[in-house]
């Protein structure tokens, strides 16, 4: 039994832009903007973290043309960097959307508390707890995902756009509002190359997961022409909402709130609009849970599928159900996983090791797809989505992903290298091993 073809172009942009329009890009909005320290330095970050990813979005294009395929990654890097290395990489990558559902079921349990407690009181909230609300989303997440692909395309398509085009009206409405003016926006502040580049490192998060669609190559109705330019389409979006966003936010919010303060947009919301502008920054922050689980289950559970399938993991988790036509075993799996990230992420109360960790490999990961769309543009021929100049776009990503990931690691806690290279390198000997098994 095979998986459905039901996703046309726009829900493909929709699930392009759903992983990444998460809740959890706030926190990282005010560790990029806490690094940037300037409002140049924050512009020219999120500039040079969304013209990197757009070329590395034309490398997964033609990537998936020539491999339609829900192994994804497993397949793109297979043949120029081995079939261990390929493998270990993508199991990483599965691990590193994990432990970001982990930092996004803990926000948004936080940012519906708050919703909550203003008009509910006493023994009912004390019971809905922000860990009870996070399960809750992940499970209506779960059974809408099960229940089939259509489904979720449609919800994913409805409610990311939606969010995009508030966020962007929020950025635009408070262009036109100065009493609120931060001290330090006022002016552009001073550029320091160092401080925006390593901005940009935590830049390359905001966009986390948006290459998860390749994952749906099987169910695309056209993966030749329609998936291949939902790639890039929805990474340009998603670059002009972060950067309006994010400079609202610089402007509005004060540096000194942004240290301890988990959800900045409410705080933006408030400035701008009072109480009713913050309930609905935590509305669209409640959608944007629901949107990022939901696209980053749609797209991993597919490389989990793909991956059962094949016996490189347990071959049960290659099931398809007989009814809904998707891989409902993959999906229990990973909410599983998600929930046990959720566990530690909210007893642990650390949220900014893993959002340093995914944009670390996600850097490193990005070079690696980069690599390989050079290597198989000097050895395939038949690329069904040839992209004019991709030679020279796809050597700058190589180049600058990897110096971009090794900034990160040397400017941000030493945990983050040893997670980094310790996971990928016992995931690529677990990898090696799993292959000679096979």
């Amino acid at each position: 039994m095979s998986l459905k073809r039901a996703l046309k172009f726009n829900r493909l942009v929709a699930v392009t832009m759903g992983t990444p329009l998460a809740s959890s890009v706030f926190p990282s909005i005010m560790l990029l903007d806490l690094a940037a320290g300037s409002l140049i330095n924050e512009i020219v970050a999120i500039l040079v973290a969304t013209a990197l990813v757009i070329m590395s979005s034309f490398a997964y294009s033609e990537l998936v043309s020539i491999y339609p395929t829900a192994a994804g990654n497993r397949v793109f890097l297979r043949r120029p960097l081995g079939d261990a290395i390929a493998l270990g990489l993508s199991l990483m990558w599965v691990f590193i959307i994990l432990g970001a559902a982990g930092v996004e079921g803990y926000v948004v349990g936080y940012v519906l508390y708050y919703l909550i407690s203003l008009y509910v009181h006493g023994a009912l909230l004390s019971a809905l707890t922000p860990l009870v609300l996070s399960l809750i989303v992940m499970t209506l997440i779960l059974i809408i995902n099960i229940i089939g692909v259509e489904i979720s395309g449609n919800f994913q398509m409805g409610v990311t756009y939606f969010i995009a085009a508030s966020l962007i009206a929020v950025s635009i409405i408070s262009a036109f509002i100065s009493k609120s003016i931060t001290a330090q926006a006022q002016t552009l502040g001073s550029f320091n190359p160092v401080n925006a580049l390593s901005a940009a490192a935590v830049g390359v998060y905001f966009f986390l997961g948006y290459g998860r669609v390749t994952t749906l190559g099987e169910e695309a109705t056209d993966y030749r022409r329609s998936l291949p330019m939902a790639i890039p389409i929805g990474a340009s979006i998603l670059g002009v909402v972060f950067i309006s966003i994010s400079t609202a936010i610089f402007m509005h919010v004060p540096i000194k709130s942004l240290i301890s303060m988990l959800i900045p947009q409410v705080l933006l919301g408030k400035y701008l609009l009072g109480g009713e502008g913050a309930v609905f920054m935590v509305i669209i922050s409640v959608l944007m849970s629901f949107s990022t689980f939901n696209a980053g289950v749609l797209g991993t559970s597919r490389l989990i599928y793909a991956l059962g399938r094949e016996g490189t993991l347990p071959r049960f988790l290659g099931r398809v159900h007989r009814k809904f036509f998707t891989p409902y075993t993959a999906l229990l799996f990973l909410y599983a996983v998600a929930v046990a990230m959720l566990f530690i992420v909210t007893y642990t109360k650390s949220f900014s090791i893993p959002l340093y960790v995914a944009a670390g490999f996600d850097s490193f990961m990005y070079a690696a797809i980069g690599y390989s769309a050079l290597w198989h543009l000097r050895h395939v021929n038949d690329i069904p989505f040839r992209v004019k100049g991709g030679l020279i776009m796809y050597l700058i990503a190589v180049v600058a992903f990897t110096l971009l990931g090794i900034l990160l690691l040397l400017t941000t806690p030493p945990i983050v290298a040893l997670v980094i290279i310790l996971g990928t390198a016992f995931l690529i000997v677990y990898a090696r091993y799993r292959i000679k098994t096979l």
